[in-house]
């Protein structure tokens, strides 16, 4: 009952998730035969950014994998990953009307219970949304005579499930402070864009940058996964669920 409960609130974010992801995975895959032919054509100006980053992608493009990588798993996938990761994660006891909120509290559970099956629910879909469209890549390269390894997908499907469970777990904490259920949306996108800024102000260089592990950047280079970046990952992500569960767990209804 309580699973149950906590999966019917997000079902259908969570089914948009599971059909706009897959579907955008293979899209970038079909594109690649025609994205080769054009930038055959291409010649940017090395002396300006957009010069740089053009010919930057082009080179990545050069190689199946190197497009997938930069395309969807650095790029499309984990925008779209992170987005769905602040809406799974808003919503809760405090955006509920007061009946909604007086049938769960009656409940034979507790707050505690309650938030945590939420939290599991909401973390098991998104290690979902991340593993699909990762393998849906691997199924439909073929259609295109290419091939994506297995072990690299789940690898990069690693890495984002890790940075969207932290997406995932501010908009949890959000949720748990305002009964407004866009502000929760708007502050989990603003906190978002201000590590994203951060990241580009350092050069989005170094082993603790949450976008680089969430993008595999480390994999892709040959480094291996960023285990401790994963491993922070997921103490701050178990550390803002707890606070925002405790917080629930207080509140006078």
């Amino acid at each position: 009952m309580i699973w149950q409960h906590a999966f019917l609130e997000t079902r259908w974010r969570f089914l948009i998730g599971l059909v706009l992801l897959p579907v955008s995975a293979a899209f970038v895959v079909f594109s690649y035969p025609q994205l080769t032919s054009l930038t055959q054509s291409v010649t940017p100006a090395p002396n300006t950014a957009l010069g740089r980053e053009i010919g930057e992608a082009i080179e990545l493009s050069k190689t199946y994998d190197g497009y997938v990588w930069s395309q969807w798993f650095r790029q499309n996938g984990s925008q779209l990953g992170g987005l769905f990761a602040v809406i799974i994660g808003t919503g809760g006891l405090l955006s509920q009307t007061a009946a909604a909120r007086l049938f769960t509290l009656s409940l034979p559970v507790s707050r505690e219970q309650l938030l945590g099956a939420r939290a599991a629910a909401g973390l098991a879909q998104m290690l979902v949304l991340a593993l699909v469209p990762a393998l849906a890549i691997v199924v439909v390269s073929p259609l295109i005579a290419k091939s994506f390894p297995l072990l690299d997908a789940l690898a990069y499907a690693m890495c984002a499930f890790a940075g969207s469970a932290v997406l995932f777990s501010v908009a949890f904490l959000f949720s748990s402070m305002f009964s407004n259920v866009w502000a929760p949306v708007v502050l989990a996108l603003c906190t978002g864009s201000a590590l994203r800024m951060l990241d580009e102000i350092t050069g989005g260089s170094g082993q603790f940058s949450l976008f680089q592990m969430m993008h595999g950047e480390s994999y892709f280079n040959g480094h291996g996964l960023p285990w401790l970046m994963l491993l922070i990952s997921a103490a701050v992500s178990l550390a803002l669920l707890y606070a925002g569960t405790r917080l629930i767990a207080r509140q006078d209804f």
